[in-house]
């Protein structure tokens, strides 16, 4: 390529970079660019300033290259690289897999992968998969008709950073995490805000450490600081709250070892309670709890608020003409209410502890009012010094030396992917589990993996989805769990109940779906984010007296604020959104709670299993009578096509994503002769209702 440009100075590259980069064009692992005038350069992507292009040759020198001097298809990869990053290495960590893959697979008999995808197939699956719906028509054709031999790892790219990535990536986390607005909460205390936080921060593909960590290490109430609620979400239950949190953090469940000693484990009551100790002095509620001498009972004050905060904002509401005595009713009730959400509320007491409790196993009686100092169960003890428990909790779980941390997560990306984990269950597993699982070497590697990509889960499930395993044909036949499976390819999966129901709402409404949005906490942080230590109690009465329009329950969590400042609530749509956008989780009997949609009580609690109402719900439900009716959007949107043979490949493209075959459309076709339009929605009917629509080949 005859470029005469200077290079940038070496001295604005951080040397790691440099060295990495160097290693990658010397290695011939660099992309290869091409010029508009056809002569090629290998060299590693750094960046876009205005309208040059940053690319590190192999003497290590970095060139602004102007856009206008490459062909489209390179500019076009150069502005993905701008937000995803180069995918040198991430293409040759997918190789890698496929490579360990492979050579398990031959030991075992088998000749290769799954046959490779076609593009029909594929195109349905990455839509699915990376942002939970199936493609539009239009999306469809744009990709089976593209000639372009990258055209793979580019809509990979393309959806990676599209909307529905978050909002499908939601939909798992909150079913992992119990992400539930108002499970059994006191007083209407709700956690839209908390929600909402879990959806910005993938919105904004935070790395999993930073979420887990804000998380672990949250003060405040959800107005305040929305990350407490995951620590809020068990307030009352702390010893259960820890449970799950070695489930979704550790692959380890320890819930039996919090009243005897693990029967077919190697955990151990103390093994429990010691981890549990990293949250003992952990204040949840403004309710009574244990002195650190484990002999008496200490009252709670507001966290992060003057001492007689309570009592002075409750002698204000009496002086404005509230009966602060009568709390059964009225304003006085909507008061303890309001204390009550605003004392909701995450900080650590010095005298707190949590001893024992007297629940145990009658054998272990001598535990009871027992109180543990913090300590770990796998990996190295926790560095305590100069940092809070809990935040000693996160720099140890979060650090690249913690055996656990990083394996669990990327197993549980991995079971996403494949519809299999490497190892499993995924919230309990051993390390003898781990050491005969069928492919131990690819465990570790994407272990690995997901330290040097810093937990960057977007940049990790690319490296995945760029894999020939996951590009195989799936397993139509799942293996049982008692039998080793070893990817030559992902298993057969029936969609989750939110990819149904976005693929739906899809056919519904449009693609605008994936812009629409619901409720957003917003209100309930505006009532609640009050500096106590600063704020009058008179400002804070503003804010009761706005919360007083709501109150509790469901109109609390849909309210959001109308603008920035305003305290005037406005209620969110509940209707023609994705799943992730809607009341968290859908009610009981809704088309999401019929598919699988979990109740959210139990980690990992999202069913599979078809039913009756399913079918029912797809024959005669009232989506399907939408799509199929008298002002089908699906019937609408073929107009345009010129003959029945074009509209009966568009119900198929705008269905399942393919080609009908010469039976299909021969049939399709006179289904269209003889009934018209109705023929469309008929054959629309049709196809909603086959096995092939629900599921992800």
């Amino acid at each position: 390529m005859n470029l005469r440009l200077n290079p940038l100075p070496v001295s604005r590259i951080g040397l790691m970079v440099i060295v990495t980069a160097l290693a990658m064009v010397s290695s011939g692992m660099a992309r290869e660019w091409t010029s508009t005038d056809g002569r090629k350069l290998q060299a590693v992507f750094q960046g876009i300033d205005g309208d040059k292009i940053n690319l590190k040759l192999a003497n290590g020198q970095v060139y602004p290259v102007p856009k206008d001097k490459l062909i489209p298809a390179d500019v076009e990869a150069a502005e993905r690289f701008a937000v995803l990053g180069d995918d040198t290495l991430t293409k040759q960590s997918a190789k890698k897999i496929d490579q360990l893959l492979a050579q398990v697979l031959v030991k075992n008999g088998y000749q290769s992968f799954n046959d490779p995808l076609p593009d029909d197939l594929f195109v349905r699956r990455v839509y699915l998969d990376i942002i939970g719906r199936i493609p539009t028509r239009e999306e469809f054709q744009r990709f089976a008709e593209n000639a372009r031999p990258d055209k793979r790892e580019t809509l990979i790219d393309e959806l990676l950073m599209h909307p529905g990535r978050a909002s499908h990536m939601f939909n798992y986390f909150a079913d992992m995490f119990r992400l539930h607005a108002d499970d059994d909460f006191n007083n209407g205390i709700r956690m839209e805000p908390y929600i909402q936080w879990w959806k910005d921060s993938l919105a904004e593909n935070k790395s999993y450490a930073d979420i887990v960590t804000e998380m672990i290490t949250a003060q405040g109430n959800v107005g305040q600081n929305p990350a407490s609620g995951f620590i809020l979400r068990d307030a009352g239950m702390e010893f259960d709250a820890f449970s799950n949190f070695g489930q979704v953090m550790l692959g380890i469940d320890v819930s039996c070892a919090q009243c005897h000693d693990h029967p077919f484990d190697e955990w151990t009551m103390d093994d429990f309670y010691s981890m549990a100790a990293f949250f003992n002095n952990t204040q949840r509620t403004l309710g009574r709890y244990q002195a650190a001498d484990a002999m008496g009972m200490l009252t709670a004050q507001m966290p992060n608020a003057p001492e007689g905060w309570v009592e002075e904002f409750r002698q204000l509401a009496a002086s404005k003409g509230v009966d602060v005595e009568n709390r059964q009713r009225g304003d006085g009730q909507t008061l303890r209410w309001y204390i009550d959400f605003l004392g909701w509320n995450v900080t650590d007491v010095e005298e707190k502890e949590m001893p024992v409790p007297a629940s145990i196993s009658e054998e272990y009686e001598s535990m009871i009012g027992k109180v543990f100092r913090p300590g770990t169960i796998v990996g190295k003890p926790a560095k305590t010094s100069g940092m809070s428990r809990r935040e000693a909790l996160a720099n140890w779980l979060t650090d690249p030396e913690n055996p656990r941390f990083a394996m669990v997560i990327a197993n549980r990306m991995w079971d996403r992917a494949f519809g299999r984990p490497l190892v499993g269950p995924v919230y309990d597993f051993s390390q003898d589990t781990i050491d005969r699982c069928s492919q131990p070497q690819v465990l570790a590697h994407i272990a690995n993996e997901m330290k040097r990509v810093n937990y960057d889960l977007r940049e990790f499930m690319r490296i995945i989805y760029n894999t020939r395993a996951y590009q195989s044909i799936a397993t139509y036949e799942e293996p049982s769990l008692a039998d080793a499976y070893y990817f030559p390819g992902p298993i057969l999966r029936r969609m989750r109940a939110e990819q149904a129901w976005d693929s739906l709402m899809l056919l519904s409404e449009g693609p605008e779906i994936d812009n629409r949005r619901g409720r957003d906490g917003s209100f309930i942080r505006a009532v609640l984010d009050v500096d106590l230590n600063e704020e009058s109690p008179e400002s804070v009465w503003e804010r009761f007296e706005a919360y007083k329009q709501i109150r509790g329950g469901d109109r609390l969590g849909s309210a959001v604020v109308a603008e920035p400042g305003s305290l005037s609530p406005s209620s969110a749509p509940n209707d023609g959104l994705r799943a992730s956008e809607m009341a968290q989780p859908a009610r009981p009997s809704s088309l999401l709670d019929t598919f699988g949609q979990s109740d959210r009580r139990i980690t990992d609690e999202h069913n599979y299993d078809g039913s009756v109402p399913q079918v029912l719900a797809l024959m005669n439900g009232g989506v399907t009578a939408m799509l199929t009716g008298s002002s089908s959007k699906v019937v609408n949107d073929l107009e345009d096509l010129d003959g029945p043979d074009d509209k009966v490949r568009g119900v198929f493209f705008t269905m399942l994503s393919r080609y009908p075959t010469d039976e299909e459309l021969s049939m399709g076709m006179k289904m269209l002769e003889d009934y018209g339009d109705d023929g469309i929605r008929d054959l629309s009917w049709a196809l909603i209702n086959s096995p092939e629509f629900l599921f992800i080949q």
